[in-house]
């Protein structure tokens, strides 16, 4: 069995990032697939995506993407992308026994994050990635639609951190309070077992998704769809 909905969050008048996705993912299927993107009012609309989801929504970006998350249909079966993403084969679907599937990064070394406003932030000071957000927001899995409602735990949280989060981190370093405070439920698997990162131009293709992160990764999107699906 195979996952056949799909989510991505994006907004901004420049669709051409999610628009390789969704061409990915249509290409991949090749049959019935649905792709719902969750968005603003004013973002355009994407061929090829099955429904999109307009929502009012936070100007922060990070709180505008898990508001928009918590207010995702009620559907079974749902695998959340980030939006800079190709979905280059079939995923099955995983056993899991939590319907709340989270993907834990690779061990990673100390970093030293700023965000574009030059603030620090001294909740990381002397620690490693994996200590302060270990799971990466990249992929989420819903297996029932009720375990939806884990999003809105999320974005209360983020809501509460400061603000200089709100454009930066809160995804990710919200999903780890809630789980070492309990608030939601989920089964973790390693993200890497499922999900590759693309780091450069000859990077051989191994899993059934792939993204790109940071700017120089972002460049390669077009060429990675060109040659897996030309």
């Amino acid at each position: 069995m195979h996952y056949s909905n799909f989510a991505f969050f994006w907004i901004g008048q420049d669709t051409s990032i999610p628009t390789y996705l969704v061409k990915s993912i249509n290409k991949s299927y090749s049959e019935e697939v649905k792709i719902y993107m969750l968005t603003d009012k004013k973002t355009p609309f994407i061929q090829g995506v099955t429904k999109t989801i307009r929502s009012s929504l936070p100007k922060s970006i990070m709180l505008a993407r898990l508001k928009s998350y918590s207010l995702m249909d009620k559907i079974n079966d749902i695998v959340f992308l980030d939006a800079d993403s190709l979905v280059v084969n079939k995923l099955p679907k995983i056993i899991s026994s939590e319907n709340f599937l989270i993907f834990k990064r690779d061990p990673s070394g100390k970093f030293h994050p700023i965000n574009s406003k030059g603030e620090g932030y001294p909740e990381f000071v002397n620690k490693n990635l994996d200590d302060v957000m270990p799971y990466l927001f990249g992929m989420i899995i819903t297996h029932d639609f009720v375990s939806i409602r884990n999003f809105k735990e999320l974005f209360k949280v983020a809501q509460n951190l400061p603000e200089r989060f709100h454009n930066w981190f809160a995804d990710q370093y919200s999903l780890k309070i809630a789980i070492d405070k309990g608030l939601i439920d989920a089964e973790i698997k390693n993200f890497s077992d499922y999900c590759q990162i693309i780091q450069n131009s000859n990077s051989p293709i191994n899993r059934s998704v792939i993204t790109f992160k940071g700017l120089k990764s972002k460049l390669l999107i077009k060429d990675f769809y060109d040659n897996l699906f030309s």
